[in-house]
């Protein structure tokens, strides 16, 4: 079977973090205003990104919890006695 040939649009890509998204928005508000009436057209991407911030932010929320719920869960079993 002949393997396919990775380009730079079918390459893995790290997963996106929040930071990288809030300056991806930076771009296309700044794209937006460039556009003046055609802005619109920003619109869907736009929505977009506020969907996967809100995702990611939501993710990072989570796994900060249960990082903080491990790190509690085990200072109180070192702390029991035997």
């Amino acid at each position: 079977m002949k393997r396919r040939r990775e380009t730079w649009a079918t390459r893995k890509l790290p997963p996106l973090t929040s930071g990288e998204i809030e300056r991806h928005l930076d771009l296309v508000a700044w794209l937006m205003d460039k556009a003046g009436a055609k802005a619109n057209l920003y619109l869907p991407i736009w929505r977009r990104l506020e969907k996967e911030l809100s995702r990611q932010k939501d993710a990072e929320t989570i796994l900060a919890a249960a990082r903080d719920r491990l790190i509690r869960s085990q200072g109180q079993t070192s702390a029991r006695p035997s």
